[in-house]
């Protein structure tokens, strides 16, 4: 007799984050939720990267934006090879 042990993965959709304010303002009046814009220093701000990966990355987090939140990242990095677009800034 063979015994089979079967997996199941489940994939955790992200919900994503934006970088117009004007297209995440008009996402939220079209589903009627909170903008939540993250300001942050993504390769130099200690702090900023520690919320990231505590808070921001969880699946808990992921939970709660994907029903009640439209994700804004405001993010201003200081390394040359992570910098932004003129448009973006």
């Amino acid at each position: 007799m063979m015994k089979v042990l079967m997996l199941s993965i489940f994939l955790i959709a992200q919900v994503a984050w934006l970088g117009n304010f004007n297209e995440a303002q008009q996402q939220a009046k079209q589903t009627h939720k909170m903008i939540l814009v993250n300001f942050s220093g993504s390769d130099w701000c200690g702090p900023c990267i520690r919320l990231r990966k505590e808070i921001l990355e969880t699946t808990e987090f992921d939970s709660y934006a994907q029903d009640h939140l439209v994700l804004v990242r405001a993010d201003f990095p200081r390394q040359k090879k992570n910098q932004l677009s003129k448009e973006q800034v």
